[in-house]
């Protein structure tokens, strides 16, 4: 096994924390080769943690047929079906995007964990060796901002010191954002190790301009060769000015898209904010360079496996250095460095106008259909942004979400109208705060009123 204690250590953290392994359990690695060496560590790391791995050798070319051409054979979908967790270690080329989205739509089974890490070296296990609890609470403090805004400016600036601004729709619940935290549950899949949190913005939506100074795929973009990319009504209008950095963009990414008569690589698909500290300097592998903390990235193409609906031969992550972010006139990002406020986006009930509130002369509420979760006693929304990965918010703040646990329960299962004056003496709590809780559960889109 590799001899650097911190390839070991992510090796580990990437089996037991993100895979959620333990003894006895069984894994199945994809590689290629480019990720020969990195397969093989990961699986003397499970070994050595009396976890059984099997590692299933797939050469590019082979790739570039599945699915299109031919399916995976009998004997890897067999493993896949019995492994309790795989892992995807393949390059990430972009005609090889169709085999990965094979192995990462399929429903092998209920339980399956499956880690995907196109492009991954040994690199990347480092990146696993970080402080946990820290990025996946950051990470889904950017989520609940990108589920509940509506409209989001990336603003970035080129080394002349202009700021270009560019602004989307994000939907307000209508598109839901992915918290990549690396730690994947049973039956989902995520990327592994991670540190980011995306969102599909609403087809269409994209107006304005955005710096690309950090890198894109298989480049590091040099301080006097940063791009300018500019949008009208969701898509790609031109690039600016033709220097080498946009003549290598056109011929490693889009030429395979229009090579194949496909005009969606023109699609913005994504906007990401990276988190992870352990990415010290970025690489040209995105896998590395869109966690890295203080960057955001977007993405050209293809959207539908994160929520989105525009299909596409290439998904193109581009990396912006020291960003700002606002969101609903918010300030989430501020020249890279998170400005999240919990009292704006996880507020308490204490803090809502019932004279601004449709809760104010409501008579009834009924439970909307879509569906919570109650953990510990405090009420969240579940996310299904996407096939595979479910998450939840918790509606406002811990003495907010579990008054709201306490109202929610009391509502009828099967979505009947039930009287507002009823729940005062079932609930314990005075009409207003009865109310101004509701209104909180209304905005998560929980509730329905008349």
């Amino acid at each position: 096994m590799a001899t650097d204690p911190a390839v070991v250590a992510g090796a580990k953290q990437i089996v037991q924390r993100c895979l959620g392994l333990s003894k006895g359990q069984n894994l199945l690695i994809f590689a290629d080769s480019t990720t020969s060496e990195l397969g093989s560590i990961i699986a003397e790391a499970a070994e050595e943690l009396a976890i059984q791995s099997t590692i299933i050798f797939v050469p590019i070319p082979l790739q570039r047929r599945i699915p299109n051409e031919l399916d995976l054979s009998l004997l890897a979908q067999g493993a896949a079906k019995e492994a309790r967790a795989i892992l995807t270690c393949v390059n990430p080329s972009p005609d090889c995007l169709p085999f990965r989205h094979r192995i990462l739509e399929t429903q092998w089974s209920a339980r399956t964990r499956i880690g995907h890490m196109p492009g991954g070296n040994l690199k990347v296990l480092k990146l696993a060796n970080v402080d946990f609890n820290k990025l996946i609470a950051d990470c889904h403090c950017l989520e609940i901002v990108l589920a509940r805004g509506r409209t989001l400016e990336l603003v970035s600036t080129a080394h002349a010191g202009t700021a270009h601004h560019l602004k989307v729709d994000i939907g307000g619940w209508e598109r839901l954002p992915v918290a990549s935290d690396g730690v994947i549950s049973e039956g989902v899949w995520g990327n592994v190790p991670s540190g980011e949190t995306y969102i599909a913005p609403i087809e269409g939506s994209a107006n304005g301009s955005v710096v690309i100074n950090g890198s894109i795929p298989g480049l590091i973009i040099k301080r006097n060769e940063q791009i300018v990319l500019h949008f009208e009504r969701g898509r790609l209008t031109y690039i600016e000015p033709d220097n080498p950095t946009a003549q290598y963009l056109q011929e490693k990414q889009i030429k395979q898209a229009m090579d194949k008569g496909d005009e969606n690589w023109r699609n913005l698909a994504e906007i990401g904010i990276g988190l992870n500290p352990a990415v010290h300097r970025l690489t040209g592998n995105m896998l590395f360079d869109e966690k890295a903390a203080k960057t955001a990235h977007i993405a050209l193409g293809s959207n539908t496996f994160m929520g989105g609906r525009v299909d596409s031969a290439i998904h193109c992550d581009m990396v912006i250095k020291a960003p700002t972010i606002i969101v609903d006139g918010k300030t989430l990002v501020h020249r890279g460095r998170l400005r999240f406020m919990e009292s704006e986006w996880r507020e308490s009930y204490t803090q809502v106008s019932l004279l601004e509130s449709p809760l104010q002369a409501a008579t009834s509420v009924a439970r909307s259909g879509t569906e919570a979760v109650s953990q510990n006693h405090l009420l969240s929304r579940v996310l299904r942004p996407e096939p595979g990965r479910v998450s939840a918010c918790f509606i406002g703040n811990d003495e907010t979400s579990k008054l709201a646990h306490g109202l929610y329960g009391l509502l009828p299962r099967d979505s009947e109208w039930m009287e507002i004056s009823d729940l005062f003496g079932s609930s314990n709590s005075d009409p207003d705060t009865v109310r101004r809780v509701l209104h909180l559960v209304w905005e998560y889109g929980l509730i329905n009123y008349r």
